[in-house]
């Protein structure tokens, strides 16, 4: 199963990289428009995944989507357990976040951590992501989209995969309004508790 996911996401990286200069084409085209999308790493993500989204979402998705550079993480982000806490993640970006430029009523923005994440009621173990409405924000964690979380050998292709369907969920819920689905087959599929959910999960809306 496993070996199964890696060729599907060499293969969808590779369908990427076919395209790299029609993707820069078509982001050229579209980058004089409001942003759509604001990606916000926090410090220590990885850069180059970031990018990687914004080429990608902008393109497939005809959005304008942007990476902004890397925001700190403060000591009142994190809970007594070590966990980022979204709704911390929310209350102490709300100035960085207005501080973006191009922003319309309906720009959303998606920060992007390392750092594994819960909910302030503390309800599960953990947490992939939290979706705030109001505030057109989601809070995505990669933490244990690693199987080097789980001590296993990591697979960047297959971070890479689940990562990219975690946001394209966030821009489907935030931008385009879709609501949650319960066909499998469907990035908007929900509730995704395991990785063996998402890992099943399809990459389109």
């Amino acid at each position: 199963m496993h070996r199964i996911l890696i060729l599907l996401a060499i293969s969808f990286l590779a369908g990427c990289s076919a395209t790299s200069k029609k993707t820069e084409e078509s982001v050229a085209a579209i980058s004089d428009k409001p942003v759509d999308v604001w990606l916000m790493p926090l410090e220590g993500f990885p850069p180059d995944y970031a990018r990687e989204l914004e080429k990608k979402f902008s393109t497939e998705l005809g959005l304008n989507v942007r990476a902004s550079v890397h925001a700190g993480r403060t000591q009142k982000m994190f809970g007594p357990s070590r966990q980022m806490i979204s709704e911390r993640v929310r209350d102490e970006l709300k100035v960085p976040l207005h501080r973006l430029y191009d922003v319309t009523p309906k720009t959303i923005f998606v920060v992007l951590t390392r750092d594994d994440l819960n909910g302030e009621n503390g309800g599960t173990r953990f947490v992939f992501a939290t979706h705030f409405p109001p505030e057109r924000l989601s809070v995505i964690s990669m933490a244990r989209l690693s199987d080097s979380f789980f001590g296993k050998p990591d697979s960047p292709e297959v971070t890479k995969l689940r990562l990219y369907k975690m946001v394209k969920k966030a821009i489907g819920l935030q931008y385009f309004g879709y609501a949650r689905a319960t066909d499998l087959k469907s990035v908007m599929y929900s509730p995704v508790m395991s990785l063996d959910d998402l890992d099943a999960v399809g990459p389109n809306f």
